[in-house]
């Protein structure tokens, strides 16, 4: 998810668990909640390698679980605020939050490492949701500006939000399962709502996509070829690519290059995340260094979800 979202939902997160509702606690807890995505700071080799590394390790909840000890330790020295303990739980709350809920996005997140590698990307709510986000950010800007927490009928608003977005979230989910359909197949809904859907179907010899809404109403199918055949140049690249996208992946040949293309996010004639993996040099194909293919922003891929 966003930055604010994580921000948002590490404050109210804070906020709940402490007995201080004070805006240096949301905001220490909000900044805590976006430890996780420091690792876009780090540097990798190719484009390639950087994008499948991203919610790598530092999403992980067991490595998350180690650190947070230390963080509630520096944070107990550095503020006089809570009790170790109260910071403990705060801190691990608010850090292994984060991952979960980016593993409800597209983008594949390593939930599992180090006992798994495997990517966890449900695909059920976009990057960016306003219905999600809204109720967090309302409580935490009133909690800045008024210095206390709103209370509606008596009862807390940061906790009203709170259980909101998370049964939200869960509706998103029931949604995705109640559209998707059997075999090999991927649904993520379109940007900023729930409400319409994309949904990739991959078969043997072509993949499709298609839009529906919630109520079943479905578009006109597009269709591509699908050339996985294609994976025994540079091999290794693409059954690295494939682990960390789940298979919904795709090849094509263009002016003698091989790219290889991420159809969950984007559009399966124009995603989000291509890559020209190989070329084809006096008859033959080269593995190259991966370099990532500036997306044309077009009605096509106005639909991403990462």
């Amino acid at each position: 998810m966003d930055s604010i979202t994580q921000f948002s939902l590490g404050a109210v997160i804070g906020i709940a668990v402490s007995p201080k509702k004070t805006p240096k606690v949301a905001l220490i807890s909000g900044l805590v909640a976006t430890i996780p995505d420091l690792d876009v700071l780090f540097s990798y080799p190719d484009a390639l390698t950087s994008t499948i590394e991203h919610r790598d390790f530092s999403h992980s909840l067991f490595y998350l679980t180690l650190i947070s000890p230390l963080i509630a330790a520096l944070l107990y020295k550095l503020f006089d605020l809570l009790s170790y303990f109260r910071w403990l739980i705060l801190v691990f709350l608010v850090l292994t939050t984060h991952p979960i809920l980016d593993s409800f996005t597209s983008y594949g997140t390593s939930l599992l490492l180090p006992f798994s590698d495997f990517k966890i990307m449900i695909g059920s709510i976009f990057i960016i949701d306003p219905i999600y986000t809204i109720p967090l950010s309302v409580s935490i800007g009133y909690i800045f500006i008024k210095k206390k927490v709103l209370m509606i009928n008596n009862f807390s608003f940061n906790t009203i939000a709170l259980i909101f977005s998370q049964l939200y979230l869960l509706s998103t989910f029931v949604i995705q399962q109640s559209i998707l359909p059997s075999g090999k197949a991927y649904a993520t809904p379109t940007p900023f709502n729930s409400i319409l859907w994309r949904v990739v179907v991959v078969e043997d010899d072509f993949i499709k996509q298609y839009f529906v809404d919630v109520f079943g109403n479905k578009g006109v199918e597009i269709k591509v070829e699908n050339r996985h055949y294609l994976k025994n140049i540079n091999q290794q690249v693409v059954d690295k690519y494939a682990n960390f996208s789940s298979g919904f992946y795709n090849l094509e040949v263009t002016d003698n290059k091989l790219i290889l293309k991420d159809f969950r996010m984007g559009s399966i004639t124009n995603p989000v995340f291509s890559f020209i993996i190989a070329e084809l040099i006096n008859d033959q194909w080269i593995a190259v260094l991966p370099s990532r293919i500036s997306t044309k922003f077009n009605a096509d891929n106005m639909y991403g979800n990462e």
